[in-house]
């Protein structure tokens, strides 16, 4: 059942008929909360990709992140977000703020993958804000149940 549902939200989410459109997104993850039994001192994440938003609340990424731990390291990310289909309110009368849950890949040692959920501003035409959190999941103790707080700006 759950295989027809998720089939059914993307098949409606990614209508034939409809044109999406490509962006730039670069975000900034800071580590606020980290296990103790971490193996490293990882403390911030930045990522570059390309995103592709469908007309219906789905937005697919994928990209580079360039991770600060005790030392640099590099990897692949991607993922999937769904958008709330109208915005949550208005800021300040005029400006409309989405919600969004998604779910990304980080190909690292051992990978890592975590559940997001975020707002994301409309600060113009063309220009969207995310304020966001992210919790990691990985066989790995330098990123497993590490948790971020971040923004992001898409362009």
């Amino acid at each position: 059942m759950k295989k027809i549902v998720a089939a059914a939200l993307v098949l409606g989410a990614t209508s034939a008929s409809a044109a999406g459109q490509f962006s730039t997104l670069i975000t900034y993850d800071a580590v606020f909360s980290q296990p103790s039994t971490a193996t490293g001192t990882t403390t911030t994440v930045l990522n570059t990709a390309v995103e592709y938003v469908f007309p219906r609340s789905l937005s697919l990424y994928g990209g580079f992140a360039f991770i600060m731990r005790d030392s640099f390291e590099s990897a692949i990310n991607y993922g999937v977000r769904f958008y709330s289909p109208t915005p949550l309110f208005n800021w300040g009368g005029s400006t409309p703020v989405w919600s969004y849950l998604g779910l990304g890949y980080y190909l690292v040692d051992n990978n890592a993958y975590y559940p997001e959920a975020g707002l994301r501003v409309a600060t113009s035409n063309n220009t969207r804000m995310d304020i966001f959190l992210k919790v990691f999941n990985s066989d790995n103790t330098a990123y497993d149940k590490m948790a971020t707080i971040g923004v992001g700006l898409a362009f």
